[in-house]
């Protein structure tokens, strides 16, 4: 089918919540989508193939973040910040999720409830960013395919089914009132797939957006924030806050819910948020 913008979505960190949590998991669970024009969509391979020549990877076609240096995760972020893609992120902390009710069942949400409640507000700000690009560009057609990075540990059924459900409370307006919303008509269940990371250019573009901002959240020395800083020019803004906060990068817990640990705070602090 005809679409407008592509969505490559991926994630960093287990989306388990559970009270008991495994020796040496991370506390902080990220997902993040790179959005790109159909026009664009082309040129991903060669962004990613200069950037694997610029971290002397040319005989790799599969760019992982975790596998390169500090100084190379640094280097492919400042290269992604200036192309033409948009950044969206929702980092969690976990330990201030757990516990958390899904009001409409009474039970602590699950993991595949977690990763959904994530991926829903991910895709609110996605289609939002979509809907509104559509009309300044003058597109009829404002549909994106949604592209997942196939992980271990996911129902994608099940995912393809929830996002179905998103799109037809978006379009009957029947859905549950939130902030936000998703947007309807930038959804297509047609145009949702799951590939393998190594199989799309587009997929290697959000690992690099997802584990940059995993790494600056993990925080262990200010070099760890490098990386997600260099790629501010791409996260996208909020015309309306002119900020990314709470768009182009989501922290949970709400503020209303609770705090996320002070050694955390600069990076959301880059992008706009305030603790005053």
């Amino acid at each position: 089918m005809a679409h407008s913008f592509t969505a490559y979505i991926d994630e960093a960190g287990d989306p388990g919540i559970k009270a008991k949590t495994p020796v040496g998991a991370s506390e902080w669970f990220v997902v993040s989508a790179a959005v790109v024009s159909t026009e664009r969509d082309h040129d991903v391979v060669d962004w990613l193939r200069d950037m694997r020549e610029a971290v002397r990877m040319q005989q790799r076609q599969t760019l992982h973040y975790r596998n390169l240096s500090q100084s190379n995760r640094h280097r492919v972020c400042r290269m992604l910040s200036t192309k033409h893609v948009r950044l969206f992120t929702v980092a969690s902390h976990k330990t201030n999720m757990r516990g958390r009710r899904n009001h409409r069942i009474g039970k602590p949400l699950g993991k595949d409830e977690f990763y959904n409640w994530c991926l829903r507000l991910l895709l609110e700000r996605v289609t939002s960013w979509c809907s509104r690009r559509a009309v300044l560009e003058g597109l009829e057609n404002r549909s994106a395919r949604i592209v997942f990075s196939e992980r271990g540990g996911h129902d994608y059924h099940h995912l393809k089914a929830y996002l179905d459900l998103l799109e037809a409370q978006a379009v009957s307006g029947h859905g549950v009132k939130l902030a936000r919303e998703i947007v309807p008509g930038v959804i297509t269940p047609d145009l949702v797939e799951v590939q393998r990371h190594d199989t799309l250019a587009g997929l290697q573009l959000a690992d690099i957006a997802a584990s940059a901002f995993f790494q600056a959240a993990n925080i262990r020395t200010a070099e760890d924030l490098e990386p997600a800083f260099a790629l501010q020019p791409r996260v996208a803004r909020d015309l309306r806050a002119r900020s990314a906060a709470d768009f182009g990068l989501l922290r949970l817990p709400f503020k209303q819910h609770g705090e996320i640990p002070e050694v955390s705070r600069p990076l959301f602090e880059k992008f706009g948020y305030s603790w005053e």
